[in-house]
């Protein structure tokens, strides 16, 4: 019987570990739309200043987004990296 029990522990284990990191990457993967909504938005008004003003200074802030952007999916390529990795283990 403490066969079973035991069995039965690393079931519920191992579905809640799996739901845990599942919730992470879902929680990741909405910050990572949402801060590509707001860096797309700051992309078309830095643009768009850009455009009205002719002042470089408004380029530099579309690299700087663009930096932003690349670090924002590094980041979630790296959680979702660990999250699979993590459940590989399990």
């Amino acid at each position: 019987m403490f066969k079973d029990e035991t069995k039965q522990t690393f079931h519920i284990t191992d579905k809640s570990l799996a739901q845990s990191g599942a919730l992470a990457v879902q929680d990741a993967a909405n910050s990572f739309r949402d801060m590509s909504t707001l860096l797309t938005t700051a992309s078309g008004v830095a643009l768009a200043n850009f455009i009205e003003s002719g002042d470089a200074s408004y380029l530099q802030a579309l690299d700087k987004i663009n930096e932003q952007a690349r670090a924002s999916k590094e980041n979630f390529v790296e959680l979702y990296s660990h999250v699979n990795q993590a459940r590989k283990n399990i």
